[in-house]
Formats: C-alpha cells, sequence, structure tokens
C-alpha cells in the first residue's frame, strides 16, 4: 500500500494511480504535519506500507529537520520513501539532505503531468534512477524479510474436526508473517475464548478492540483497513463469507478421515489448500495422492510446539501466499 502525506494544494496528484491496473491501493491524509511526531506516534498503525509519499509543503518541519526524522524513519521500516518537492535544485541543501538520508524519489517538477510522471517513476520497481542517493547500511534482518502487495487479504483457516491444530497452524501462521514484514490480524471466529490468555501470557497492549504484539494484531471481530492479511480462525464453524485462501486443516489418522472427507466433500468446489499436520514424511506422497484433487492442493505442517512461532512451517506458509510477495 501507498501512504500519501498529502497537502489541501496537492491531494489529488496521485488520483492518476487508481486508473493503472497493477497500481497499489493509495491511503491518503491531507492536512499539516510533523513528520518527526508522525514517525514516532502514528506511523505504527501504516506499518504495512510499501511506500511513503510525503508532499514537503504538507509538513511544517525545518528542512534540516525533515531530512533528519526521514533518516529515522528508514532505520524503523521497511518501505521506500518518495518525497514531492516542486522546483528543488540538485544544490539545494535540501536536495543534498535528501540524498545523504538515503532518499533518492524526489519530485521536482512544477507542471502537473511531469510531477505525475516522476512519480510514477518514483513507485516503479526501479524507482528514480536520475539521483545518487547514499547507501544506507542497516543491520541485517533476522531471517527473510519481503514486501507485500497485498491489503486486508482474507485467509480463512476450517478444521475437519476439534483439536486438531487450526488454532495452532492459525497463529503459527500470523506469527510467522510478522516475522517476515508483514502486518496482519489474527481473528478468532471460533469463539473458544483464546485471547485473554494469549493477552496476559504475552502481555499484549490493548489496542482498537482487541491486542497487539508487535505487528500482528489479535481480536474477535474483523479489523478495518490496515492489515496485509486477516488470519480468520474459524475452527470447525462454516465460513460466513468468502474469503480470498482457503485453509483446509485435515487429520489424516484411521479415526481422523471420515471428518476429514466430510470437510473436503462441503468444499468440493472451492479452490483450497489442505493442510495435513502429523503426517509421516514416508506417507505423504499416499496421502497427497488420495487427497488432491483439481481444486484442492495438499500440503503438510511440521510440528510447531510454540503456537506464536510459525517458522516451523515457513516454507508452507510463504508457498501459500506467496503471490502476494513483491519480489522487485
Amino acid at each position: 500500500m501507498v501512504l500519501y502525506l498529502s497537502s489541501q494544494q496537492h491531494t489529488n496528484l496521485l488520483n492518476f494511480m487508481a486508473e493503472q491496473e497493477d497500481a497499489l491501493p493509495v491511503k491518503k491524509m491531507t492536512g499539516n504535519f510533523m513528520l518527526k511526531q508522525f514517525v514516532v506516534y502514528d506511523m505504527r498503525n501504516f506499518s504495512h506500507c510499501t511506500e511513503l509519499v510525503l508532499d514537503r509543503i504538507a509538513f511544517g518541519d525545518e528542512d534540516g529537520d525533515f531530512a533528519h526524522a526521514i533518516e529515522e524513519f528508514l532505520t524503523m521500516y521497511n518501505a521506500r520513501v518518495t518525497v514531492i518537492c516542486e522546483g528543488l535544485k540538485e544544490h539545494d541543501p535540501l536536495c543534498r539532505a535528501l540524498l545523504d538520508a538515503g532518499v533518492g524519489n524526489i519530485v521536482t517538477s512544477v507542471e502537473i503531468g511531469e510531477m505525475q510522471e516522476e512519480i510514477r517513476q518514483s513507485l516503479g520497481s526501479r524507482g528514480m534512477t536520475r539521483f545518487s542517493p547514499r547507501e544506507r547500511e542497516r543491520p541485517e534482518a533476522q531471517g527473510e524479510h519481503y514486501r507485500f502487495t497485498a491489503e486486508s487479504v482474507r485467509i480463512a483457516m476450517v478444521g475437519s474436526q476439534r483439536r486438531i491444530g487450526t488454532t495452532t497452524a492459525a497463529l503459527g501462521f500470523a506469527a510467522w508473517l510478522g516475522s517476515v514484514g508483514a502486518s496482519a490480524a489474527y481473528v478468532e471466529k471460533n469463539g473458544s475464548g483464546n485471547i485473554p490468555y494469549l493477552r496476559d501470557a504475552y502481555e499484549m497492549d490493548e489496542e482498537a478492540g482487541g491486542f497487539r504484539l508487535e505487528r500482528i494484531w489479535y481480536g474477535e471481530q474483523a479489523p478495518g483497513a490496515g492489515f496485509h492479511f486477516l488470519i480468520e480462525d474459524c475452527g470447525t464453524m462454516d465460513m460466513e463469507t468468502e474469503a480470498d485462501i482457503l485453509l483446509l486443516v485435515c487429520g489424516t489418522k484411521p479415526y481422523e478421515i471420515v471428518h476429514t472427507m466430510n470437510l473436503l466433500e462441503k468444499y468440493g468446489t472451492k479452490e483450497a489448500f489442505i493442510v495435513c499436520p502429523f503426517v509421516e514424511k514416508s506417507l505423504r506422497d499416499t496421502y497427497e495422492a488420495a487427497l488432491r484433487t483439481d481444486c484442492h492442493r495438499v500440503l503438510f505442517l511440521e510440528y510447531q510446539p510454540d503456537c506464536m512461532d510459525g517458522s516451523p512451517n515457513a516454507k508452507v506458509f510463504k508457498n501459500i501466499i506467496e503471490r502476494y510477495i513483491a519480489w522487485d
């Protein structure tokens, strides 16, 4: 998602993006801002954004403070920054400060059409190539980290029976998404009442009718916009509405198969991933051949002892949401 902080003068400047089929969605905020305050107090609500576009005249910061706030932002968030500053010259101190901060996407044209073309370049995979910003040295991220082209993607997880591992898989999926740079919401739709226990055990902060732990929000009702992914833990309940991705959590033991087949028949014509926990590796080919259909793809979950650690199933989770990863 593109977060655009705009002045009244340029409030419609990014409207042209709505006409592009592959354009990221734009969240626009119009008004007068102090960038340092916004980064410290407000940006965490938009931590899922992959592009930040700043209209310079919307900010009351001095030039040096403005550039410094951007530098601080880039140490905290994994997003590109584009600055709109009409008429800025390369020899101007602000231009030099932006380049030193690591910003190469600087829109300087004064004609609307030319400004929009520079914005289009800035938001492209290569960014603006006209300037040479300072290469920033960042601490190595622990494990993989991605940018996502996703906005409120609904992932519904339905179990074939109780205690099959649906909640453990859903919590692990949400935790993994947060660990690789996505913002996610875990929505408890199964009525189990587990969230208060998670809140107390992990000392979560209360937020927007639910609770937050780092990049993950936990609650019983789907939150508003502002997340890459919504993980809906349906338990054995039916989905209320269509999901973007459907996961059917199924058992393969003799006393579980009857429940598995009932669930697969119920969702027989819907595109879905069948995810099976606790399957011996030597038997996986057999179960995959038995359960796979034109609509259903079979994946196997590894043992996940900690419900809030999705790393044992990182490959499976990545496989499921790979089409939403920006590979530029």
